[in-house]
């Protein structure tokens, strides 16, 4: 049986140039002789700052769920391009080195055009290259890529047994059908769409991520997402996929229900990471680690009687503030957890309303102490300006990091995603704007940019304001001992250059001629928001107010109503 259906979709006696026969004839041969498909999978390198690299769990994922398929049927090469710089070009002038039947890209935003790119390169040097693209920029994207781009195939959502199926009728020469979750393609210029996900309710059956083919040592040199790192090696770890909360700026790639592995396979994973590659520092990657605190509290007693002192935990995401309770904090200190963080986001009642996260920012409070008092050093999370957020909002957010015990904090500026409400909400705050953010975005900026929506939409200089806080914040000379003595020594340098790169990258910008603010379009009235916010609309008419372009109004409302 021949593998995939190139040559019998090619119409050669109108249509093939000398080179499509050349490589119809390559692929006819190989089917015949029963070569390995050959398949090369790749995440993209953009230069952006605050860069972080790990490994990338969802193709070591996707490489072992292919070798417990097909074994030596297939023929991977893994290529982690961001971990050793790598750009374009590199893939253009080597791509004949691996001869791939199927190249596919792991995605994310910041990293679209680049993977566009690298579409282009493999059409170009083969037009029988099957392209595929999955990770977090394929979510609800399908058809915008494969209208757009260079790739056949789109993955939305996990693929571990969707690509895996894929690729089996490709190598059978089957139709490729409509029955594969998350799935979408082009086939002789029709679109064939699947919006579903597979989303498996047993994460245990997966096998063990392909930790074999990385190299601790170098990820261990690089940026992580954790920015410290105590232990000697490390290793990225999911033991969960799914938050059953609804924020309104988050993605839902994994769904919106919580699924998890048994504590007996997380285990097993941390065992098989610290006998057989001498990892012995955890960075626990989950979207909400402690949505269950019964297992967080098994699986941390655990490692607690098996490895104690011996391997070292982190949180950089995935853990709920206000669920943090003094049970599971004392479980993750006396499991070896050293550092972790909590996203905040905003203290602010109307915020946490409109983004729909209903965070209870006393009890994340609380939590920030009491972590704190057990010796972890906390990260906090900060988004500052949402749509329709007032200044006053942001510096009460502000002054909530300032007078916490936090050791270190984030402040990013918020950027509308699309295909979430947030996004939708900037858009019909100001459309023109949005559009105007995303093209600066999608050159990989990322969070750390001179450039905010907030500041095209509303001509505010909010990133002045986010440098003053991180410089307010790092400042303090009892934030600086804490900095010192938690922070592990051979991480201290490293992290301060982080911060300073942020900084130094995020500066004032007021776009030029900037829009009148939503909530004065009404009247004209083109004042700016800390004014707006000072007068508290003393001139104003309550009657005349728009509610929905009126956030101060609408705030004085709800703390009327409560």
């Amino acid at each position: 049986m021949l593998r995939g259906s190139y040559f019998q979709s090619l119409n050669l006696a109108e249509r093939a140039t000398p080179r499509q026969l050349f490589w119809s004839v390559v692929t006819l041969l190989e089917g015949v002789l029963w070569i390995a498909l050959k398949i090369l999978l790749l995440k993209p390198y953009v230069p952006i700052v605050s860069l972080s690299v790990q490994p990338p769990l969802g193709l070591l994922y996707l490489i072992s769920s292919l070798r417990e398929r097909f074994g030596k049927e297939v023929e991977i090469t893994f290529l982690d391009l961001k971990s050793r710089g790598l750009s374009t070009q590199w893939v253009r002038d080597n791509l004949h080195y691996y001869d791939p039947d199927v190249v596919g890209v792991s995605v994310l935003n910041c990293e679209a055009s680049t993977a566009y790119e690298i579409a282009t390169i493999c059409k170009e040097y083969n037009p029988n290259i099957t392209t595929a693209i999955g990770g977090p920029y394929a979510h609800r994207t399908a058809e915008n890529i494969l209208t757009d781009s260079k790739f056949d195939w789109v993955f939305d959502g996990p693929s571990e047994r969707t690509f895996t199926e894929a690729i089996s009728r490709l190598k059978s020469g089957e139709e490729l059908g409509t029955d594969i979750a998350g799935f979408s393609y082009r086939s002789n210029g029709s679109l064939h769409l699947n919006f579903l996900n597979d989303l498996s309710a047993d994460l245990d059956t997966l096998p063990f991520p392909a930790w074999d083919l990385i190299d601790f040592e170098l990820y261990a040199r690089l940026p992580k997402i954790n920015s410290v790192m105590k232990g000697r090696l490390y290793a990225p770890l999911f033991t969960s996929r799914g938050c059953p909360f609804k924020c309104h700026y988050c993605h839902d790639i994994f769904g919106k229900k919580f699924i998890s592995r048994s504590a007996e396979s997380v285990l097993n994973e941390i065992e098989h990471l610290h006998t057989t590659y001498g990892v012995d520092e955890i960075e626990v990657v989950d979207d909400i680690f402690n949505w269950d605190r019964k297992r967080v509290q098994t699986i941390m007693g655990e490692v607690s009687r098996r490895w104690a002192g011996k391997i070292h935990f982190c949180f950089p995401n995935g853990l709920r503030g206000d669920m943090l309770d003094e049970a599971t904090i004392t479980a993750l200190a006396n499991g070896g957890t050293y550092s972790l963080a909590i996203a905040i986001e905003s203290t602010t009642p109307r915020i946490q309303k409109l983004i729909d996260k209903n965070l209870n920012a006393k009890k994340a409070y609380w939590a920030i102490n009491f972590a704190d008092s057990k010796g972890i050093a906390v990260l906090g999370f900060f988004m500052l300006g949402f749509p329709t957020e007032t200044v006053s909002e942001m510096k009460d957010t502000i002054d909530f990091a300032l007078k916490s015990r936090l050791t270190l904090a984030q402040f990013f500026t918020v950027i509308p995603q699309p295909h979430t409400p947030i996004y939708d909400l900037a858009k019909s705050e100001n459309h023109e704007a949005l559009a105007r953010f995303e093209r600066r975005d999608l050159a990989g900026l990322g969070y750390y940019s001179k450039f905010s929506w907030y500041g095209e939409a509303y001509g505010y200089p909010l990133n002045r304001l986010v440098v003053s806080t991180w410089i307010r914040f790092y400042l303090n000379p009892r934030r600086i001992w804490k900095v010192f003595t938690r922070t592990p020594k051979k991480s201290l340098f490293f992290a301060l250059i982080r911060l300073v790169q942020n900084i130094a990258s995020i500066q004032g910008r007021i776009p030029e001629n900037p829009p009148i603010l939503p909530e004065n379009r009404s009247h004209g009235i083109g004042k700016n928001l800390e004014k707006r916010h000072n007068d508290g609309f003393q001139n104003r008419s309550r009657d005349s107010m728009d509610f929905f372009h009126q956030p101060e109004a609408r705030l004085r409302k709800i703390h009327k109503a409560q």
